[in-house]
């Protein structure tokens, strides 16, 4: 954005016009240069600062040969091809008079931005999918890769007598920086400070005047000042690294570097080119080159061709590495400005490109990375089930507390829930979500980031208190509350990336239409159904959609120990195991009266039909529950839709519940006849028709059960690694804290004090200043 305002104010377009020229004198720049230098510098010690050297070790050997290969094997074809045209264009061959212009063309079309595909990524909700865990350990080795190719160049292009010199001291300096100037300053912070990571201003003035000292010494040996103040910001000690990321980062990457980029932009004149087909050659050819460097991925691993295309094109995304290799470039006389213009342009042009074609590639796609116990069924022998709900409204809350108090059926499991309320902020431009304290429910008035939230709070506080009353009524119960800020339109994204941050079993969705008195259903807000459906198509884990009328009334006297009657109807399919086997941990729960009945349809010879998956799951239940008094199974055969729509008729109000399977893509002879009948999608056909009767007083929760379709056991052993925390996300790779410095758009606000906090999540970081990074 800033580089293309840059083009605008420059000669490209509005500095042609001699009274806007007058306004902003050439020998102004002089001074807006320095500066942008400055903030370079400073941002390239952030890069540094920022980086996990450590990661590096956990990628294989064939993930770094791929990236390696990915890399100069575009590198070369861009020198070949330059040259090339050399031979083509003979007017374009007179401007070129250094044999290094080749080179650094090539290098900055070819390098790759470790932050900007990591902004890519989490911009488009990817970087917890298999692309986004795939996509940045190779995009940090092809950074450090482009770092290399950046310190080797510049000096071979800039003195070729003295280039090799000047390596060799510069890889002195690195190796001395490491083993000699880091071990001082760890000392020297581990005895001049308190021990409490709070540290004076003085240490912040000196990690400043280390930046500047360090960039001055890789100066003056001929190489990029850069290359000594990102050399010191990875010998920073981790401590003070996480404090000068969050004392610097705003200033520099939010104020400091749109005035480096806005000057590279008012250096393109466009009308410099003389041979604008360049542009609309160089730019098919180097994405086609990226994207055949990294097709191998897919020949000598099992990753979908789909997949090593997409990495391919976020390879070719371009940051300040290729900025800063034109400037340079520029500055040393390597490029002419016909030249600089070219290659800013063919940047801008492939970074415009990679973002929606990457968003239509993975469409409505299941993006989320394995983890175990992400459905009840595996679920089913761990002490503990984690459950993520959603509220739209406080009229949400009786009904699913009464529906979580008996999905813990043993006192001594652990049933720890995430209760997520759900507010629509259409002119919000980011997604926020707040983490409440448990200890403090009411809201205080919160501004975090300069961002204030104007919306209705007390409806939130009801939602929340609600939640803590129920967690200290239940043992073994945990319970944290969170709110959701976002437009509707981007709401399922952010329940999806919270279900998979907190490795959740079920995510459970109240239906859009409310029960009224009379028992009819009510829409509530015609958004809803869309975030359902959303949901349901991208959720990470087992999707259950809750139809309330009234189950917080019991029908004994006493609610805690009042009779519960609850009807699973079984069909077959992955849906109805699924809702069985949440129906029998629900059975578990004392006061609980289980009823399966299994619907059995006939076919033309009179034969009852069943499968194989289904006879096993309906014997496994029946053996382990042979001898249990308050689980009564059952079996009803239907010959047509119409004998099901009388059976269900029938049994409507017998129980409380029904659980029922979504069923969604399975035919059956009974089944597809009433599919004409089917008003809500979501609730598939047995639910809507639970759902449509008026006269039905049963509550009834949809079940949907997650079905993992890729093997990431590749995408294992190719990176590496393996993520085993609970919140960990591919976000956190290559990095020194949990959010790089270019920042998320998923902000995670806590109003919880850091002096109260005794139950803070794995995962969640506190930097003291009440902010979960």
């Amino acid at each position: 954005m800033f580089l293309q305002g840059g083009i605008l104010l420059g000669p490209s377009a509005l500095g042609k016009i001699v009274y806007f020229s007058d306004l902003f004198p050439k020998r102004n720049i002089v001074t807006v240069e320095t500066m942008a230098y400055m903030a370079l510098f400073l941002h390239m010690f952030l890069v540094g600062l920022e980086l996990d050297l450590t990661a590096v070790g956990r990628i294989s050997k064939k993930a770094i040969i791929l990236t390696i290969s990915g890399l100069l094997f575009p590198f070369i074809v861009g020198v070949a091809f330059f040259y090339s045209l050399l031979e083509s264009f003979d007017q374009y061959r007179i401007q070129v008079h250094n044999i290094g212009c080749g080179f650094l063309w090539a290098a900055s079309l070819t390098v790759t931005s470790f932050p900007a595909i990591g902004r890519i990524l989490c911009d488009l909700k990817l970087l917890n999918s298999e692309i986004g865990r795939l996509t940045m350990p190779i995009a940090l080795i092809s950074d450090l890769g482009s770092w290399i190719l950046v310190v080797i160049l510049i000096p071979f292009c800039d003195n070729p007598a003295n280039a090799l010199y000047v390596i060799l001291v510069t890889i002195v300096y690195v190796v001395a920086s490491f083993y000699l100037i880091r071990p001082f300053l760890g000392w020297m912070v581990h005895f001049t400070s308190d021990g409490n990571n709070n540290y004076s201003d003085c240490y912040l003035c000196f990690a400043l005047v280390g930046v500047v000292l360090s960039a001055f010494t890789t100066d003056i040996t001929g190489t990029h000042p850069i290359v000594g103040s990102f050399v010191f910001g990875l010998i920073m000690p981790n401590d003070i690294a996480l404090v000068l990321m969050d004392r610097f980062g705003y200033f520099i990457s939010g104020l400091l570097m749109p005035v480096f980029f806005t000057v590279a932009g008012l250096r393109v004149d466009i009308f410099k080119i003389t041979k604008w087909s360049l542009v609309f050659v160089v730019v098919p050819l180097l994405f086609t080159v990226k994207i055949l460097s990294f097709l191998p991925i897919s020949l000598f691993t099992n990753i979908h061709s789909k997949d090593s295309f997409a990495l391919g094109l976020l390879m070719t995304t371009k940051g300040i590495w290729a900025v800063l290799v034109c400037i340079t470039a520029l500055d040393k006389g390597v490029f002419h400005a016909g030249d600089y213009a070219v290659t800013v342009i063919s940047i801008l042009l492939m970074n415009s490109i990679i973002a929606p074609t990457i968003a239509t590639l993975y469409k409505r796609t299941n993006l989320f990375i394995k983890y175990n116990s992400r459905t009840i069924q595996e679920a089913r022998n761990k002490t503990e089930l984690r459950i993520l709900v959603c509220i739209h409204s406080y009229c949400n809350v009786p009904g699913i507390l009464k529906l979580l108090e008996i999905s813990h059926g043993s006192r001594h499991n652990q049933l720890t829930v995430f209760a997520l309320h759900l507010v629509d902020l259409a002119d919000q431009p980011s997604s926020v979500l707040i983490v409440h304290d448990s200890h403090s429910p009411r809201f205080e008035e919160t501004k975090a980031n300069g961002a204030h939230h104007d919306y209705d709070r007390s409806e939130t506080d009801q939602i929340v208190t609600a939640f803590n009353e129920f967690e200290k009524t239940n043992d073994n119960v945990s319970v944290q509350s969170l709110t959701t800020l976002s437009p509707f339109t981007a709401m399922h994204g952010d329940i999806c990336s919270l279900a998979e941050d907190k490795f959740v079993a079920l995510l459970i969705l109240p239906f859009h239409k409310h029960t009224t008195k009379e028992q009819s259903l009510e829409e509530i807000i015609s958004s809803f159904p869309n975030i359902n459906q959303n949901v349901l198509d991208n959720a990470p884990c087992s999707v259950g959609i809750f139809i309330d009328r009234g189950f917080e009334v019991t029908n004994g006297s006493d609610p805690d120990y009042g009779v519960h009657e609850i009807a699973m109807l079984f069909i077959g399919g992955v849906d109805d195991c699924e809702a069985l086997y949440y129906a029998w941990r629900m059975a578990r729960k004392p006061g609980v009266l289980l009823t399966v009945i299994r619907l059995l349809e006939t076919d033309s010879r009179d034969q009852r039909k069943s499968n194989e998956l289904d006879d096993d799951c309906i014997n496994d239940f029946r053996i382990q529950t042979s001898n249990d008094d308050f689980i009564i199974y059952e079996e009803k055969i239907v010959n047509d839709g119409e004998e099901l729509i009388e059976a269900l008729k029938e049994m409507e109000n017998k129980f409380e519940l029904f659980i029922v399977g979504r069923r969604d893509g399975l035919d059956s002879p009974i089944t597809s006849e009433l599919l004409d009948r089917i008003d809500y999608l979501e609730l598939g056909i047995i639910g809507d028709l639970l759902a449509a009767s008026d006269s039905a007083t049963s509550s009834i929760l949809v079940v949907q059960q997650f079905v993992n379709l890729i093997d990431n056991k590749v995408i294992e052993d190719l990176i590496g690694t393996q993520w085993l925390s609970m919140d960990r996300t591919a976000m956190n790779f290559g990095s020194r804290r949990l959010l790089m410095a270019t920042g998320n758009t998923l902000w995670m606000y806590s109003e919880q004090k850091p002096k109260e906090r005794h139950d803070v999540d794995e995962g969640d970081v506190d930097d003291g200043d009440g902010v979960n990074r």
